[in-house]
């Protein structure tokens, strides 16, 4: 039985080894187009002190003026891609994180200058992203508009962040052009192999740990 008990052991062992090897989760992809409500005219540029959307919250960082949504038709000399986007004008700005307050991987995100006449004049713009993790610790990507001009205004390009931007609860923008279609993604826990591994080794935990009662029971 000495030998029974410690293959026992060692199975327990292993799968207790493998589960904690285990992927514990997926990735959850987070969209946030700016078309939701409030509704707003298509040709109206409204200020905003708040926004949330698709589990996401936005604000200005304290003691700027806000952010504007721009309408989905805006004057000629705007970049029009056919829906809401933001914009910061001089004194504004922008930060966000998730409702629950778990942290999130930056993915991609549009950019476009603020208007043709300022894209004559400054060229493609900067724009300077600060995360901040759960632990303090603070991260920065720089992404620069592409400059492309149709024309009449500027033209949207989706931009990747950097895969080290990551693990963040906030992110702040000082300021920004225009700005479009944001993507994120989180980690999803769920229940899975690993999961189920785990149980396993519990149960057979339990098993070694119950009396064995035909060891002590004696002959007739």
């Amino acid at each position: 039985m000495c030998l029974h008990r410690t293959t026992l052991l060692a199975v327990c062992a292993l799968l207790l080894s493998v589960s904690a090897g285990s992927p514990q989760g997926t990735f959850e992809h987070i969209n946030v187009t700016f078309d939701g409500p409030p509704s707003q005219s298509p040709t109206y540029a409204r200020l905003l002190q708040s926004y949330d959307e698709s589990g996401v919250w936005f604000r200005p960082i304290p003691g700027t003026d806000g952010f504007t949504r721009q309408g989905s038709n805006p004057p000629s000399f705007y970049p029009n891609n056919g829906t809401m986007y933001l914009q910061a004008s001089l004194g504004d700005s922008l930060m966000f994180g998730l409702d629950d307050g778990s942290s999130f991987d930056p993915v991609s995100v549009d950019l476009a200058e603020y208007s043709a006449i300022l894209l004559q004049m400054l060229g493609p713009e900067t724009v300077h992203f600060v995360g901040y993790r759960q632990d303090g610790t603070v991260l920065t990507d720089d992404i620069t508009t592409a400059g492309i001009f149709n024309g009449i205004a500027p033209v949207f390009q989706t931009f990747y962040f950097d895969p080290a931007f990551s693990d963040l609860v906030r992110l702040e923008i000082p300021i920004f052009p225009s700005l479009d279609n944001l993507t994120l993604q989180r980690s999803v826990p769920e229940p899975g192999t690993g999961a189920l591994l785990c149980v396993g080794a519990l149960l057979l935990g339990l098993r070694l740990l119950k009396p064995n009662k035909s060891l002590h029971s004696t002959p007739r």
